[in-house]
């Protein structure tokens, strides 16, 4: 089975319907993580949404639509219903779509504005050293653009990696005080299910200190 065996024509703009949970039940992690590389790499229309950016909005909307874990008042989290899929899934994403997924998610995290506290939908699926270092190091890319003194350079980063249409104005939405401080909520909580201590400390996510 290849991914054009699950994917359905549509006419509107949101490009091809894919079913992901189709693909994800009916195969082992490994094939259906190269199906979905397979459509990603075969894109090349700009007026359509990526096929990982899809993929991350159906594990997002998978979270959403949950039950609340009871791990830390001050990290709230959601776990899936289907347990089996979300173990699909988190291999999936940690083990067989890196490199490819770490842009995706930091897309995701950095785009959401008026709900942050809900990347930890997302990060409750991340356990991947690499991926963690990834999101670690464009916190310090983040704090060091706060200090930036081109303001043009300060939100620079930020944009590249939201990636908002250009009739948006990026300045406002882009911040990188607020991507940082996203970035460093997701970091806290991971380091709270994960043994992060050869990637950063404690002390390396104080916002305040200025990296060199």
């Amino acid at each position: 089975m290849t991914y054009r065996d699950t994917i359905l024509p549509t006419n509107n703009l949101s490009g091809n319907f894919v079913d992901f949970e189709n693909i994800i039940a009916q195969n082992d992690p490994k094939d259906a993580a190269a199906m979905i590389l397979e459509a990603s790499h075969e894109e090349f229309d700009f007026m359509h949404r990526d096929i990982l950016d899809r993929f991350m909005d159906f594990v997002y909307f998978k979270t959403k639509t949950g039950y609340w874990e009871e791990f830390n008042d001050a990290y709230p989290a959601k776990r899936m219903y289907d347990q089996i899929l979300e173990k699909k899934i988190m291999e999936i994403l940690n083990e067989h779509l890196y490199p490819d997924i770490i842009y995706k998610i930091l897309k995701f995290i950095t785009r959401n504005i008026y709900e942050p506290d809900n990347n930890l939908f997302i990060a409750n699926l991340i356990y991947s050293k690499e991926i963690i270092r990834s999101l670690y190091n464009t916190y310090v890319l983040f704090k060091k653009d706060i200090h930036a003194g081109d303001k043009e350079k300060r939100f620079l980063n930020v944009q590249k990696i939201q990636q908002f249409p250009t009739q948006i104005n990026n300045n406002e939405l882009s911040s990188p005080l607020e991507a940082a401080a996203k970035l460093k909520y997701v970091l806290e909580f991971l380091s709270l299910k994960n043994n992060t201590d050869d990637i950063f400390k404690k002390e390396d996510l104080l916002l305040s200190v200025n990296p060199l």
